[in-house]
């Protein structure tokens, strides 16, 4: 076999490897990117999701629900974020901390309600912790997001409420 045509060869299976990965690599962004929207649009309201809806809404108000597990090396700095955020919330806005773990001893202020029940946790069904949704009064949730850090957190509340800041009149 000429050099030429071994070259031509090796530079085929090359481009052809990089193509596969490339399409490899695509198709995991879309699935992460699709990851981010799961949830919303549900509305805790029959079975399991009732039992949440109580649990975890205010019927006065809108509810930030944090979603946490016992196995995160990053929630800590979330919860500090909470604990710094949940005293600068309007008063019809308000935090939840839902945990798998009934053990959780966390220290938070008084305005955060903590539901420490593994089935609740399962119930919130968004791919990734620690996750943050907002969920309306009527249960419904109507934006999540992953939290990678408690800067991430306050980044996201603190925008949220710029926004809702200048919606009102």
């Amino acid at each position: 076999m000429e050099p030429t045509t071994a070259a031509i060869i090796v530079l085929a299976v090359l481009v052809g490897l990089l193509f596969a990965a490339g399409a490899g690599l695509y198709r995991r962004v879309r699935e992460l990117e699709l990851a981010t929207y799961e949830g919303v649009g549900v509305r805790f309201t029959s079975g399991q999701h009732e039992q949440a809806r109580s649990a975890i809404t205010r019927p006065d108000g809108t509810t930030l629900v944090v979603k946490i597990n016992r196995q995160c090396s990053i929630c800590d700095d979330v919860l500090v974020a909470v604990a710094k955020l949940a005293p600068e919330l309007p008063e019809d806005h308000s935090f939840a901390v839902v945990s798998d773990d009934p053990g959780f001893g966390k220290s938070l202020p008084e305005t955060v309600r903590v539901i420490k029940d593994p089935e609740m946790w399962r119930s919130i069904t968004v791919p990734y912790a620690p996750a943050l949704l907002v969920v309306g009064p009527d249960g419904l949730v109507v934006f999540s997001t992953p939290v990678g850090s408690g800067e991430a957190l306050v980044d996201v509340v603190e925008r949220a409420l710029e926004k809702r800041r200048e919606a009102q009149p």
